[in-house]
């Protein structure tokens, strides 16, 4: 039997009044690449922000190696790298800057890092653009430098939110190779998308996210024979055609929020860890939220 690395049981969240995630079971194999997929407003992203403990479950809990998440946070900080869809590093700062200041910040050992955000650059191919600030850059750039500095301390598991959102085909083709060459190394790989091809191009393994619950998860061709099709396409087509699919979108006014929040963090250059300030404001925000509800 694989291992798995990585396991939700009977995990729920909301966001005020409205259920994004209804005591959801879920396991990610060590060593492979895991795509969650599902139509917008299934609660793709809040899967991945309740893995790296951005957001917290109502109910349930998430296990990481057999340890509940939420009471190892410096081990989860440590070994979880996290690439969110608009990007995470400093636009005011180069390539080499964004690379050695995530270094610091993850406790890459001094002596290590020169050596290391060399390394990095060249593996995501920013040779020519090393010292370029990083809002100069094309999308296809900024998508390779925001992987390099989830990568930069060496992760066991990669947690990818869209990675090829937005990029043209050929742009889309290099990144999945780049995708593919980290898991080759071992790492594990979770990652959502829309792009069914995508999925059945570099997935050991899918969940499918409908109405609040995962209701499929395992090998993909195990998937296709179970829904009778060709191709994952087809069974996307199947389960999101119900006409009793419901879904959430997060509002306007909660989306400028977290935007505004974004945009502070990645003034505050300076501070101990992004991961704890994210937290803390993420949490800070759903209290509002929940008072909001109360009146």
């Amino acid at each position: 039997m694989e291992d798995c690395i990585l396991e939700f049981k009977k995990v729920s969240k909301s966001f005020g009044k409205n259920q994004v995630l209804d005591s959801i079971d879920l396991s990610i194999l060590k060593g492979k690449i895991t795509g969650i997929i599902g139509a917008s407003g299934e609660g793709k992203s809040t899967i991945l922000k309740i893995i790296v403990s951005f957001y917290k479950p109502e109910k349930g809990k998430v296990y990481y190696q057999g340890k509940e998440v939420l009471k190892i946070q410096q081990k989860v900080k440590k070994e979880f790298g996290f690439s969110i869809e608009e990007g995470s590093f400093y636009e005011d700062l180069t390539v080499v800057e964004n690379l050695t200041h995530f270094g610091k910040l993850y406790g890459v050992p001094i002596n290590k890092l020169n050596k290391r955000v060399k390394g990095m650059v060249y593996f995501v191919g920013l040779e020519k653009a090393a010292n370029i600030l990083a809002k100069n850059l094309s999308l296809g750039m900024k998508k390779r430098l925001d992987l390099a500095c989830s990568l930069i301390h060496k992760p066991s598991i990669l947690v990818l939110d869209e990675p090829t959102a937005d990029l043209d085909p050929l742009l889309r083709k290099q990144f999945l190779y780049l995708i593919k060459k980290i898991n080759a190394h071992g790492t594990t790989v979770i990652l959502t998308t829309q792009i069914m091809e995508e999925a059945e191009e570099i997935c050991d393994q899918v969940c499918i996210l409908y109405n609040e619950k995962i209701i499929v998860q395992g090998n993909i061709s195990e998937i296709k024979k179970k829904y009778n099709s060709n191709n994952l396409d087809q069974v996307f087509k199947k389960v999101f055609s119900n006409k009793r699919r419901k879904t959430y979108q997060e509002s306007k006014e909660k989306k400028s929020k977290f935007e505004e929040i974004k945009k502070e963090i990645k003034k505050e250059i300076k501070a101990e860890n992004p991961w704890d300030i994210l937290e803390k404001r993420i949490e800070k925000d759903n209290k509002e939220e929940k008072y909001k509800d109360d009146l």
